[in-house]
């Protein structure tokens, strides 16, 4: 009798046990499930070398936030989570995911997208990339996964369609006759193929290539290369390494190429122009679309640039403003899809058709089979450097000033 008790009692307190091993995970997802706010997570860096750009990532992300309010009558909570590599990204991923966050838009430097990507589909959430341009980032179909701004290989194709146009309209060379440089560093190789591959689609062969390490301190010989083989447009694809001592030793060798039109990268950054207007001036590049676009065009991009001055101290990067009108758009998509509910978001996304300035950033917002945002990219902003100053001089949506090709100061 007694040890039928206490077999009968052992197994009360084994089925105890294992309900109360399992309740708290189902209390959990009811609470999430319950809860009364709308989370949007961000994982990326926030320290390290990466710091300042996952900063402004996160920065854009707070404002949108901010702006919106509440979606579904719910308040936004939103967190960012700091990320220096893949397992690093993967681990705040999964504690913000078990917090209950189901959106997460992508960050600053490729690792830490590259990976939360990854796991999306499994976990069954929602993300959006919107300051990656690498090739890879849709090379596979990831169900949930989203990408919001041109890759590398549209900023190739741009280059090789407005590039012959401007060396035509200013320079009076046409582009069967032009004599064209590209140069990268070790780094940004794949910027420069993808260069290449929008010249040669527009019959365009460069006449002088070279590729250097990273490390490279002296630039003497690279410059007095390009002064000897009577460059036309010199293709630079450099970053902060590499760009600034590049063009200082131009200007210390007293060359300049008739038209230097970069492919973005370190050419349309703070650090950039912060050399000054004796380095920086006369330099095009190719961009993204950012602040200093034509603002009439983009419903709400004054409101941010000047938002973001205010707050932070200085006009946000062209990834910050990616970022904010990606979000934008994510947190209309859930008020569409009418649940925070990672399919119900997905087929939300897969539906949107939005024309051409409806958001910050001007682009219009199409998916293909490949989540690849079909708007981003038409048009890229084209800027040139004046008075220490980035000016969108191209294309006519956007533009808000007049290039200087070849670069002379005495016409500003």
């Amino acid at each position: 009798m007694k040890r039928g008790f206490l077999r009968s009692r052992w197994c009360v307190i084994s089925a105890l046990a294992l309900l109360l091993s399992v309740v708290p995970f189902v209390f959990v997802e009811a609470a999430h499930a319950a809860d009364d706010v709308i989370r949007i997570g961000v994982i990326g860096p926030l320290t390290g070398a990466y710091a300042f750009g996952g900063n402004e990532v996160k920065n854009a992300i707070a404002l949108a936030v901010e702006k919106r309010g509440t979606v579904l009558g719910k308040k936004i909570e939103f967190e960012a989570a700091d990320a220096t590599d893949a397992s690093q990204a993967i681990s705040e991923f999964e504690r913000l995911y078990a917090k209950g966050y189901r959106v997460f838009m992508g960050s600053y430097g490729s690792f830490a997208d590259f990976a939360v990507q990854g796991v999306v589909d499994e976990y069954g959430a929602v993300m959006m990339s919107a300051a990656g341009w690498a090739n890879e980032f849709t090379d596979n179909k990831i169900k949930n996964y989203f990408h919001w701004t041109p890759r590398v290989a549209v900023f190739g194709t741009r280059m090789g369609e407005y590039m012959p146009q401007y060396a035509e309209k200013y320079l009076g060379i046409k582009k069967e006759n032009l004599r064209v440089a590209l140069i990268w560093n070790a780094n940004y190789e794949y910027v420069a193929i993808a260069a290449r591959d929008g010249l040669k689609a527009a019959g365009i062969t460069p006449v002088f290539e070279e590729g250097y390490p990273l490390d490279r301190k002296d630039f003497t010989a690279l410059v007095a290369n390009l002064q000897s083989n009577k460059i036309d447009v010199l293709i630079p694809c450099q970053g902060s390494v590499d760009g600034v001592p590049f063009r200082k030793k131009m200007v210390e060798m007293g060359y300049e190429a008739p038209m230097l039109f970069a492919m973005g990268l370190i050419y349309d950054q703070p650090d950039f122009g912060a050399q000054g207007a004796e380095v920086v001036d006369g330099c095009l590049v190719l961009s993204y679309t950012h602040p200093f676009i034509k603002r009439d065009n983009a419903p709400g991009l004054e409101e941010f640039a000047e938002g973001y001055k205010a707050k932070y101290g200085w006009y946000p990067l062209t990834h910050a403003t990616q970022t904010y009108s990606a979000t934008l758009f994510m947190l209309d998509m859930i008020e569409k899809a009418g649940a925070y509910d990672a399919d119900k978001i997905r087929e939300a996304i897969e539906s949107a058709d939005i024309p051409k300035g409806q958001y910050p950033n001007y682009w219009g917002v199409k998916f293909d089979e490949y989540h690849r945002n079909v708007g981003a990219g038409d048009p890229l902003a084209v800027g040139q450097w004046q008075k220490g100053e980035l000016v969108t001089v191209g294309t006519d949506e956007i533009k808000v000033g007049e290039p200087i090709i070849p670069w002379d100061p005495s016409k500003l």
